[in-house]
């Protein structure tokens, strides 16, 4: 009977370290959760040099026809989000396995060929071009990396909380690990949803003023949705498809006002 006192009366005061842990992480959010600001220079001089490393790492595909492709979609894409301070390039990566596209700071957006799986043609190849490009302007590369800065200086404080309380270690690394999935489930993924969402949203705005039929985006979305099904959108960085293309859906009216308008302009 005594042990189990005790045992309770341990159990009682580990909890309440971790109280005391996470409640001085969450007091020191208010100091780390405000983003610093990022100028242009700073942003495009950043984009440059990951550029650089990038291109070190990757083998860029000759591919003619799909350089071309690449080459025009980005350039129409660009024109319509009229921003001459950013150097737009667009690189096309010989990599047929992994369907993925990444914008870098600044304007640097690289394609890996095995996009063009889903991408049958020029429009829907607009869909990912479009839906990177709008990322790079909102700056959404370094608003990510600084919330992601912010967590692991949060966990680091945790961590610093619970060596001062005293916490027994097992107890603090089960903390730790709390705290580590709470943070990936809670305050990442979340964002990351959000800020792919808005990239779609203005994407689609993006490609329709370029003079790409928005209404690609539902056949593109669609295809390239079926072979990412399976795992909860809780778990996923982004939308769920059925949740995507809901959205753009809602959106394509408005999307198709302003390819009818770029239609006339283009006459």
């Amino acid at each position: 009977m005594h042990a189990m006192v005790i045992k309770e009366e341990n159990m009682k005061l580990s909890l309440k370290h971790i109280i005391i842990s996470l409640t001085s992480a969450l007091l020191l959010a208010g100091c780390v959760g405000h983003q610093t600001a990022v100028t242009p220079q700073q942003e495009s001089a950043l984009g440059e040099r990951e550029s650089k490393k990038l291109l070190s790492q990757v083998k860029l595909s000759k591919n003619r026809q799909l350089n071309n492709a690449l080459r025009n979609v980005g350039t129409r894409i660009a024109r319509a989000a009229n921003r001459p301070q950013y150097k737009w390039k667009f690189y096309l990566v010989d990599n047929p396995r992994e369907a993925n596209a990444v914008v870098l700071p600044g304007g640097k957006v690289f394609v890996n060929t095995g996009l063009f799986k889903y991408a049958a043609n020029e429009s829907e190849l607009a869909v990912v071009v479009g839906h990177e490009v709008a990322h790079a302007l909102a700056s959404h590369g370094i608003q990510s990396a600084q919330r992601q800065e912010n967590a692991a200086l949060l966990g680091a404080v945790l961590q610093i909380g619970m060596g001062i309380a005293g916490m027994d270690p097992n107890m603090a690394q089960l903390a730790d690990q709390a705290y580590s999935h709470g943070a990936s489930l809670g305050y990442i993924k979340p964002y990351s949803r959000e800020k792919e969402s808005e990239a779609d949203s203005a994407g689609l705005i993006l490609m329709a003023r370029a003079g790409y039929n928005p209404r690609s985006a539902l056949t593109f979305w669609n295809k390239f949705g079926k072979a990412g099904q399976g795992t909860p959108e809780y778990l996923s960085t982004h939308p769920a498809p059925a949740n995507r293309i809901a959205k753009i859906k809602a959106l394509m009216p408005i999307a198709m006002a302003e390819y009818n308008k770029s239609k006339k302009v283009r006459r």
